[in-house]
């Protein structure tokens, strides 16, 4: 019998953690603990194989920079928002101690790298968005649109006097409309402000104070509209949560929202709130919350970090290995990203189960998540000093940069890229959401003002697709190349009348490579990257990229390792920046641009500009940061 891991989780702060704690206790023997001192953190860590610390507080720093690692431990540390916005941990943490830090959105990951440059050298870093508990909260039919809700912890950020702001000027429009507020309020300051503001705003039949809610849903039952003030989230459950029984979200549009919830909902004047109040619809999010944001997906993204079903995707590859194993001579008629897969690995046993976890303090996993969240203001670390030593000043164990061995992904031999898009292709299907509308503009503007500026005639893309979005394109000179032969023959039709433009299927056994390298002045990735699970396909896709330009390779894809936040097998995210500078020395980064749409238009890509000149001057290119 296969004995099962030990998994300690050592908890700051339960809010969030209930149902990963169930979840996780079906694969591992897990010991929870919220400790008091340092010896309670000891004695879970002999015990454990994995050491999971959920938040972050003093004792929490103190043993994570012990170097748990060189124990043999595996140090997973999931962060939400205070340890990188308001602590002051990312400069005290030692993230060479830590294998896998967890964070809950990309713009958190943002926000951290501004504060902590070298934390993906350090560690690996994942972004597993938040997930619901749908079961928790389903639609429910009938809802007063007239009653608005808002809920909260008591803290300043949640910006409580936007919310009396907006009710008065809703009231002089529909004075029917009434605001109920869950939470405890701040009792010496806020609460006395809110109540005088109240009153001298007319507002006191219209707005309502309930306090700590410990049934959220039964809170929101007859709530047909959910009001968000803050300044400031990591993600926002009371949003998520209204959004799934089909109240009307209406959301402050704080940095960051964007990654999150739509254009519709987000509002930066109370004119606006109050416009969206009136006009929305209740019943309209439903949909969008169980497709984004549903448990079973943010569990289904914690066993790639655990390992349990999916190797993550490696932040650096293994070059050399991969060599071998594919060849470095690109001049062969046939891309290897063409070759068949092989057979999946047989499955390792799965470890027995034993009859019950252990757990030195029950987790509160029964309770819906925002009922936890709605409780009374915890500290965020201890007030009172702790019987441990503090931690000396310079590091318990010096910062190496993180070895990361390529880790081959268990999913990748069994997904068939090339049958994938030309399947796709032959039954109809197109190039997706990112060759159409106002994506494929932006991308028409951004390549047609490069060109311009930088007197670009000759173009090649790998990965042409449906060629849609060569609509928007002005190029003099075009080649297209592409996997699939449904999709080649369908553009060389739809282009048949631009002579200039020419198609290539990549399984063409007559193709001559060579006729092609250093043949254009620019090539161009779009889209791509990110959809070549397989290690050995990515490596040889890049090196035929980068064989085809004289002067300048574009990539539009997006630039971090992780699985695809929306469980699609046929996407994996690589850090691709890093990639090219360990492979393509020669060739320079001369500028990356922010995609505007990013989050907005389900994409996280972002358009990297790579030259063969290394003293190019990108002031020039400054102006693309404002193509809208």
């Amino acid at each position: 019998m296969h004995q099962k891991k030990k998994l300690a989780i050592i908890i700051e702060v339960d809010s969030f953690i209930g149902d990963i704690f169930q979840h996780l206790s079906k694969t591992y023997e897990v010991m929870a603990i919220q400790p008091k001192t340092f010896k309670e953190i000891e004695t879970a860590v002999e015990w454990a194989d994995i050491v999971w610390f959920e938040f972050c507080n003093e004792l929490f720093v103190h043993a994570i920079n012990q170097n748990i690692k060189r124990r043999g431990k595996r140090v997973i540390a999931r962060w939400h928002r205070f340890e990188i916005v308001e602590s002051n941990f990312p400069d005290r943490i030692d993230f060479g101690a830590i294998d896998d830090l967890i964070l809950v959105s990309h713009d958190m990951l943002r926000v951290l790298k501004l504060r902590a440059p070298q934390v993906t050298q350090k560690t690996r870093t994942h972004v597993v968005w938040n997930g619901l508990n749908l079961d928790k909260f389903k639609p429910i039919p009938s809802l007063d649109k007239k009653k608005i809700a808002w809920a909260a912890k008591p803290f300043m950020r949640k910006n409580q006097p936007l919310f009396l702001q907006i009710m008065h000027s809703l009231v002089k429009r529909d004075p029917s409309y009434t605001l109920h507020v869950a939470g405890e309020q701040e009792e010496f300051v806020m609460m006395p402000y809110l109540r005088r503001t109240t009153e001298k705003l007319g507002l006191t039949r219209n707005v309502f104070f309930h306090g700590w809610q410990r049934n959220m849903p039964a809170f929101l039952a007859d709530k047909g509209v959910l009001l968000s003030t803050s300044v400031h989230e990591s993600f926002g459950y009371n949003i998520a949560e209204a959004m799934a029984v089909g109240a009307l979200p209406v959301v402050h549009d704080y940095p960051g929202a964007e990654e999150f919830w739509p254009d519709e909902i987000r509002f930066s004047s109370v004119d606006e709130a109050v416009e969206k109040i009136i006009t929305g619809q209740t019943h309209q999010w439903t949909q969008y919350v169980h497709e984004k944001f549903p448990l079973a997906k943010q569990l289904r993204e914690l066993d790639v970090v655990m390992g349990d079903r999916v190797a993550e995707a490696p932040k650096t590859l293994n070059w050399a290995s991969l060599e071998q194993q594919a060849g470095s001579n690109m001049k062969r008629p046939v891309p290897l990203w063409l070759a068949q897969r092989p057979a999946p690995a047989q499955q390792a046993p799965q470890p027995a189960p034993i009859p019950q976890a252990i757990s030195v303090q029950q987790v509160r996993e029964a309770m819906p998540v925002v009922e936890v969240a709605m409780q009374p203001m915890q500290q965020p670390y201890p007030t009172q000093p702790q019987p441990v030593p503090a931690p000396s000043v310079e590091r318990l164990a010096p910062v190496t940069p993180l070895e990361q061995p390529m880790r081959r992904s268990e999913a990748a031999p069994s997904f068939d890229s090339t049958g994938y898009w030309e399947g796709r292709y032959r039954n109809g299907g197109n190039s997706g959401a990112g060759s159409y509308d106002v994506l494929a503009k932006y991308k028409g503007q951004f390549l047609n003002s490069l060109a311009r500026k930088k007197g670009l005639k000759s173009f090649a893309e790998m990965g042409s697709g449906d060629g849609n979005q060569l609509k928007y394109f002005s190029f003099d000179r075009y080649t297209g190349f592409d996997v699939s032969k449904t999709v080649i023959e369908r553009t060389m039709m739809m282009y048949r009348d631009k002579p200039n433009y020419n198609f290539v299927w990549l399984g063409d056994q007559s193709l001559d490579w060579e006729m092609h390298e250093d043949a254009y002045d620019c090539a161009l990735s779009l889209d791509v990257l990110y959809h070549l699970v397989d290690d050995n396909i990515y490596v040889n896709y890049l090196d035929q990229l980068f064989s085809l330009p004289q002067r300048y390779v574009i990539i539009y894809a997006s630039n971090f390792d992780g699985p695809d936040i929306r469980g699609a097998s046929h996407v994996r995210h690589r850090k691709f920046t890093t990639d090219i500078a360990n492979r393509f020395p020669q060739w320079s980064l001369l500028k990356l641009v922010e995609n505007p749409y990013k989050f907005k238009e389900s994409t996280e890509a972002d358009f990297a500009i790579y030259s063969r000149d290394e003293f190019e001057n990108a002031l020039d290119l400054n102006e693309l940061d404002a193509i809208r």
